[in-house]
């Protein structure tokens, strides 16, 4: 009698399991690590209780590795949403891995200003860049990117040229008269700039990794958000973000095509939610940076780190024309400034 009913009473319990909600999807979003996988793990977590979709992340090392991956997947993308900055986002939409966005999916996208929302992503917050140093190794207070070329730094300094897709250099080129236009002045400065490298970093967390280890005493063009909740009173890191120019990055999110109707319409609700005012707000806030919805607080601590709002000065990088040369610059940078 027992092995007769068993089945039945099986298949009953199974009834009172609650179902996934009528047209649930399971998407992937691929960010960086570290901080960003801690910070958008709950993001995600509340997105689902919302809507009953199933967020999974994917972890990319860098902008340039999730480019590297959504380009191989072409044929079988397995990301939804992508989160990256302004150059790598230009690249793949200019390859066509993007979808086009569909502003009625995405009302919050009304919220924004103008220019924050594009035809193949949308800001979702903007970055603060600059210098962070430890205070008990560098022999003076570092306000301005020009401190970097100080002979009292010699030794002292890492350098990055993939981090933001070769914004050091194009920093080193505004300061010496040029641009990313015209980028001889640029090499030229880190040329002079040699003596002070203790060494150079790929990706954001070794940038921290060798600060806080004491191997750098300087990050010589650093992002907020990797050494933000590292700051405070008691902290012997500190940020600056220097004066003209000042680099603010744009945080983009894309839709990747390819991925099925289902799936695309849950890609574009979890962009909608995280340019919610309360999840951008929860966001800037875990990472010191400035929300793009205007109807977001701005993270109180922020007021300690950064120049008061509006910034002044903020260079719009031509994505374009870095974009050209980039592989040309990269092989330079390796030749002329990475080498004894």
């Amino acid at each position: 009698m027992r092995s007769k009913l068993m089945p039945v009473l099986l298949a009953g319990a199974a009834l009172l399991l609650p179902a996934a909600p009528a047209g649930a999807a399971e998407i992937n979003m691929m960010t960086w690590g570290g901080h960003y996988l801690d910070t958008f793990r709950p993001v995600a977590d509340a997105f689902e209780k919302e809507t009953g979709h199933k967020v999974n992340i994917v972890v990319m090392s860098g902008a340039k590795d999730g480019l590297t991956k959504i380009t191989a997947q072409r044929n079988d993308p397995q990301v939804d949403v992508w989160l990256s900055i302004e150059s790598t986002a230009q690249a793949a939409a200019e390859a066509g891995l993007l979808a086009e966005l569909n502003p009625e999916l995405i009302p919050n996208m009304k919220a924004l200003p103008k220019g924050m929302a594009g035809k193949h992503s949308v800001i979702l917050s903007m970055s603060p860049r600059g210098i962070a140093y430890r205070k008990d190794l560098a022999p003076f207070p570092i306000k301005d990117w020009k401190d970097l070329w100080d002979p009292r730094l010699k030794g002292k300094v890492g350098m990055s040229f993939v981090i933001d897709t070769g914004s050091p250099l194009v920093m080193a080129a505004l300061i010496n008269g040029g641009s990313e236009k015209n980028i001889e002045p640029g090499f030229a400065k880190m040329k002079a700039l040699k003596p002070n490298f203790a060494g150079f970093f790929k990706t954001d967390s070794e940038s921290v990794k060798f600060l806080e280890s004491g191997e750098f005493a300087v990050i010589g063009y650093a992002i907020l958000a990797n050494f933000y909740l590292k700051l405070g009173p008691d902290s012997n890191i500190k940020f600056v973000m220097p004066d003209n120019p000042k680099f603010l990055a744009p945080i983009p999110a894309a839709v990747v095509k390819g991925r099925g109707a289902e799936r695309e319409k849950a890609a574009h609700q979890l962009v909608n939610f995280i340019l919610s005012p309360p999840q951008q707000e929860f966001i800037t806030g875990r990472f010191g940076q400035v929300p793009a919805n205007p109807n977001a607080k701005l993270p109180a601590a922020l007021n300690d780190i950064i120049p008061s709002l509006p910034l002044t000065h903020v260079y719009r990088i031509d994505w374009e024309t870095v974009n050209k040369h980039y592989a040309d610059w990269n092989k330079r940078w390796n030749q002329e400034i990475q080498t004894n």
